[in-house]
């Protein structure tokens, strides 16, 4: 970047607001940081793992910049410190799904290196099913879906959204494996037969896997 900023960034310094914007949001790997917390609360060393990489002195550096702007802050609990997306942080989130949907037909630069940690995946799985309209249920509906042991909370219904986190009480739990959910993700051959239930209810199963199968 060229232009003025603090002390410790560089900024444009121009009117436009794409560049106002990209002085908040477009230092490297500010925007899978932000990723990382949309798909749900994470500690430090969570968030260094699915940003694979990343060096811890710039994790740190990035995370008290995102803290600064109010985009991110700490919650300090009795036993570890949490991150998560303040309101400012949350509200990137359709700018974050947009390039990911752009980013399914984007030309690969390179080798897909790292497998995609279980907040990614949510913030994925997020944008394609509230994007399911009439396949989404009427009344709200909780499955706890288990990527290879790594939970995930999807909410069904008129506010549907997809968290990194064990639900308490689901309507249903369902597993799969993280080639299969890559599969999805990619937009390959989805085999029902690979999001088995595991206990609850079988309706909520089914209008998970309703609301799914839209894009196919």
């Amino acid at each position: 970047m060229t232009g003025r900023g603090t002390a410790d960034r560089k900024c444009f310094g121009q009117i436009c607001t794409v560049a106002r914007a990209l002085d908040v949001i477009g230092d490297r790997w500010t925007l899978l940081i932000l990723r990382e917390l949309l798909g749900g609360p994470a500690r430090f060393f969570e968030l260094q793992a699915g940003l694979v990489g990343i060096a811890k002195n710039l994790l740190t550096e990035r995370l008290r910049r995102l803290e600064g702007d109010g985009l991110v802050r700490r919650v300090s609990t009795t036993n570890t410190t949490l991150y998560t997306v303040t309101d400012a942080g949350a509200a990137t989130r359709p700018i974050i799904e947009a390039l990911g949907m752009w980013g399914g037909k984007a030309p690969k630069l390179g080798p897909l290196e790292h497998d995609r940690s279980i907040r990614s995946v949510a913030v994925a799985l997020h944008t394609f099913l509230t994007r399911a309209g009439d396949a989404l249920p009427p009344d709200r509906i909780v499955v706890e879906l288990a990527v290879d042991d790594e939970p995930l909370e999807i909410v069904l219904g008129p506010q549907t959204r997809v968290t990194a986190r064990t639900s308490a009480e689901p309507d249903a739990r369902v597993a799969t494996t993280k080639p299969a959910m890559t599969d999805y993700l990619h937009g390959r051959a989805f085999d029902k037969r690979a999001w088995p239930l595991v206990s609850g209810d079988k309706a909520a199963r089914a209008a998970l896997l309703r609301a799914m199968t839209v894009f196919f």
